[in-house]
């Protein structure tokens, strides 16, 4: 697939890091977890929180964090893309929000 001008674009922006941050709301799960996508360093990533807890240690009481789990990484082009595509409405760039929108199902 020929990558568009408008897509190669979008592809610097995301390597040069000026789309880093959360995309979206976090989730919590039925089981407690939290679910969220974000991009660090120009690779968009969705992880997964466990829920934490606290026990009694004898003295008091001792919180955890929940593990954390690495869902999915849109690693290369045509994954940043496809990425883009279905969440870049959720981001504050108009570019994004344009492109994504181009690839919104009709009604």
């Amino acid at each position: 697939m020929a990558i568009t001008n408008e897509e190669k674009s979008l592809l610097k922006k995301l390597a040069s890091g000026e789309l880093d941050g959360f995309v979206g709301d976090d989730l919590t799960t039925t089981g407690g977890s939290t679910v969220w996508k974000a991009i660090k360093n120009g690779v968009p990533v969705m992880f997964k929180q466990g829920p934490g807890g606290k026990f009694f240690n004898g003295k008091e009481n001792e919180h955890f964090e929940g593990v954390m789990h690495t869902l999915q990484e849109w690693a290369n082009d045509e994954q940043k893309l496809e990425f883009l595509r279905k969440f870049g409405w959720l981001m504050k760039d108009e570019a994004v929000k344009a492109y994504s929108a181009m690839f919104k199902p009709k009604k």
